[in-house]
């Protein structure tokens, strides 16, 4: 059916008739001109009144059937059907008295908002060669996120083949960073969705994509390296944010200038690469939990950070005064975060830790054009000194997860890197 304005909606005898009044309200003698317009004037209230009462019952009609002529309410029309009858010479008490008694409006029906846990708790094994570097890396990393409750990460072909490559350039061309530069040996892109698109993993308004690497220099022995450069990357806080985010599939690479011909420093290379598609949406924890790293019973905790780029506290050499572990704290995507107070304490001496003040999108000094790169959903506490080796600390943080409070209590192992 075509839809028509219900304000254009007149009879053809309407139209006629009123011009039959109209001709007679303008006749020369007083007489027939009075008459003729009081006639008029009450002819064009019935007829607007009872075209106001067609359109409400139209009203009425299409709007009983799109519910399905269910729990419709009159009320909001009776009123004015009270007046309407009584134009055409009809008793609207019949209307007032059903306007009196209104009866309460249906409750609308809202669908809540899902804010159950999303986590992936099984994926395949990996590909890796058993005892490698980029297996051992990939072990690491989901056995943390799967202790800590931040859900396991699939490996990725793709993701694989961009790691390679950029691992690869950065020790072709001495270099550690996110970005490579056009025209330099072993180019394959300069940023990390540009490298992704080239290795064949979608890219783009599909996609959200994460860049962790570390490195070491003056060194081209890669054994035990895959383990180690994840300790030391979940340690670091602005990379930690990344490895503990609700990416959902992962690519390794772990490669030395021993490895590569022509190197132009003797380096080793850690590089991951993180991703998940919007197809299928980030990982994300429980509306109500609030997810640590390190977590209750963990262990072999990098006890020091001595190097990060960007660095946390900017303006401190971190190789001559390094900072002790790091605690990351998270709650659901999308909710806000707030810590009010936090506490670490050696267990071994009960004596309390130094920490820094909280470590947030509101407080981080790294701000690119005002953008954080963290999320309000997260947060950091820090130890402004190194940890002892081999010592359990314990963890008391209190705080409000979009505006519920809760408190965490837990006890973590440092190892003795670092």
């Amino acid at each position: 059916m075509s839809i028509v304005p219900l304000h254009l909606r007149r009879s053809k005898e309407h139209l006629k008739t009123a011009a039959f009044m109209l001709e007679i309200s303008q006749g020369n003698s007083w007489p027939l001109k009075f008459p003729g317009y009081v006639f008029f004037w009450i002819f064009q209230i019935c007829a607007e009144a009872w075209h106001w009462y067609s359109q409400c019952m139209e009203t009425i009609i299409e709007r009983k059937k799109s519910m399905k002529a269910k729990n419709f309410n009159l009320v909001g029309f009776a009123l004015a059907l009270s007046a309407l009858t009584a134009c055409g010479g009809g008793e609207g008490s019949g209307a007032t008295t059903a306007a009196s008694a209104p009866s309460a409006q249906p409750a609308p029906v809202v669908t809540p908002v899902s804010t159950a846990s999303t986590l992936v708790t099984a994926v395949s094994p990996s590909t890796y060669a058993v005892g490698s570097e980029e297996a051992a890396a990939f072990d690491k990393l989901n056995a943390e996120r799967n202790a800590c409750g931040f859900g396991l990460l699939a490996q990725n072909a793709n993701l694989d083949v961009a790691a390679k490559g950029h691992a690869n350039w950065n020790v072709l061309n001495g270099y550690f960073g996110h970005f490579q530069i056009a025209g330099t040996p072993g180019f394959t892109g300069v940023t990390p969705q540009e490298r992704f698109a080239k290795a064949g993993y979608t890219v783009g308004q599909g996609s959200t994509v994460g860049d962790e690497s570390t490195s070491v220099i003056y060194s081209g022995n890669k054994v035990g390296f895959g383990k180690v450069g994840m300790v030391r990357l979940l340690n670091a806080p602005y990379h930690l944010a990344g490895l503990m985010s609700g990416f959902r599939e992962v690519g390794f690479s772990v490669l030395s200038s021993d490895d590569i011909a022509g190197s132009a420093l003797r380096q080793v290379t850690l590089q991951a690469n993180l991703a998940y598609k919007d197809v299928d949406q980030p990982q994300l924890i429980d509306g109500s939990s609030v997810a640590t790293y390190p977590c209750e019973g963990s262990t072999g905790i990098n006890r020091q950070l001595a190097d990060e780029t960007p660095n946390p506290v900017p303006g401190r050499d971190l190789s001559r005064l390094p900072l002790g572990s790091s605690v990351y704290i998270a709650v659901r995507d999308g909710n806000k975060l707030t810590i009010t107070n936090a506490s670490l304490t050696n267990l071994a001496t009960g004596v309390p830790v130094t920490v820094r003040p909280v470590l947030n999108s509101d407080s981080d000094p790294n701000k690119v054009n005002g953008q954080s790169y963290f999320a309000g959903h997260q947060a950091f506490i820090t130890a402004d000194a190194p940890m002892a080796a081999n010592t359990r600390y314990q963890v008391v943080i209190n705080g409000t997860n979009n505006g519920a409070a809760f408190n965490r209590t837990f006890i973590f192992t440092t190892g003795t890197g670092g």
